[in-house]
Formats: C-alpha cells, sequence, structure tokens
C-alpha cells in the first residue's frame, strides 16, 4: 500500500482566495477541491491560534478532511507585528505602506510565515514554512499577490512578484508548509 500523499488522501482546501488555490495546485502538482468558505478571522498575534480557530469552524461547517491556511509577515522592526493581521494592514496601506513602515523604522528585515492545518477527525496535521527577507520601496513584479511585489527573499536578487512559479514555490513560506503538511502525513 502507497504511503499517504495529499494526491491520495482527499480533502477539501478551505480558501476564498483564488491566488493561494492557484499557489496549491502549482505546489502539489494537481487541483485540490475547495470551498470557498469565508471563515472568521480571530484577532491574535499568535498564528496557530488563528489558524486553528479556522480549522474547528471549517470542520464544524463541512464535517470532511480538510485544510486552512493562515500567513502572516512578521516585520523585525515591530517586534513580528503584524503577523497574522496583515490582511488588515494590506487593506489600510498597501504593501508599500508595509514597507515604508519598515523602512521608516530602519529595520527592512521580515519573515513570511505560513501554517496549514489538515484535520480529518482523528487527527490536526501542521504544515509550516517560514521565509526570510527585505522589505523594498520600490515595488518590483507583477506575479504574485499581496506584499509580493514588496518582498525580496534571502539569497534571491528579485521580489517575490518576479520569481517564477516554481522558484518562488520552492523558496517561498507556503510551498514549504506545503511540503511539510505532506511529510506530516507520511
Amino acid at each position: 500500500m502507497p504511503a499517504p500523499t495529499l494526491q491520495n488522501v482527499p480533502f477539501v482546501f478551505v480558501t476564498g482566495n483564488h491566488n493561494k488555490l492557484l499557489e496549491a495546485e502549482r505546489i502539489l502538482g494537481f487541483r485540490p477541491e475547495s470551498a470557498p468558505i469565508d471563515l472568521p478571522e480571530i484577532q491574535s498575534l499568535d498564528l496557530r491560534e488563528v489558524v486553528e480557530a479556522k480549522a474547528d469552524e471549517a470542520w464544524r461547517r463541512l464535517r470532511r478532511p480538510l485544510v486552512v491556511e493562515e500567513t502572516g509577515l512578521e516585520l523585525a522592526a515591530m517586534n513580528g507585528f503584524p503577523g497574522p493581521l496583515v490582511k488588515w494592514m494590506l487593506e489600510a496601506v498597501g504593501p508599500l505602506g508595509i514597507a515604508r513602515a519598515a523602512h521608516g523604522l530602519n529595520d527592512p528585515r521580515v519573515t513570511a510565515r505560513c501554517l496549514l492545518l489538515y484535520v480529518d477527525g482523528d487527527r490536526r496535521l501542521i504544515g509550516e514554512g517560514a521565509t526570510e527577507g527585505q522589505l523594498i520601496l520600490e515595488p518590483e513584479g507583477t506575479g504574485g499577490f499581496g506584499w509580493d511585489p514588496v518582498f525580496v527573499p534571502d539569497g534571491e536578487t528579485v521580489s517575490y512578484a518576479q520569481l517564477s512559479g516554481a522558484r518562488k514555490d520552492l523558496i517561498g513560506h507556503r510551498g514549504r508548509a506545503w511540503k511539510h503538511l505532506q511529510g506530516q502525513l507520511s
């Protein structure tokens, strides 16, 4: 019997974000079933607490194996803020506003972090990925979404938005989280 993989373990990826679904498809090599449920997001700086609350609500609604995601952007200059609250900061000031805040505090270092939580009724498995980098004041590139045009991963000379999908998936926080989750299933 083959080892379980995300490809042969049925699950629903619960996300209303089309870009996250496209990245998951590219990373996994198949398009997972998805449910565009708008889950409430608790206001917490603890990424794990946020993803667990989302998983609990998704399980309550679907009662079938599922994966939920939470992503955060942790600015070194702000002691990890906004973390999982980045969605609201993006809505308020946009990616350039976030970069300006970090530069205004003289520290453009940042960590992009992603948690995926698989729930099947018996198990709760976490996949985590993180990528460190710098925020830049001149947005570059047209690919990606969110803060991608202002985030340059360590070891790269271009922003997430300029990287090929394959390169971003290899070094990016979301790709690392899916790979880690896959390892949890084995």
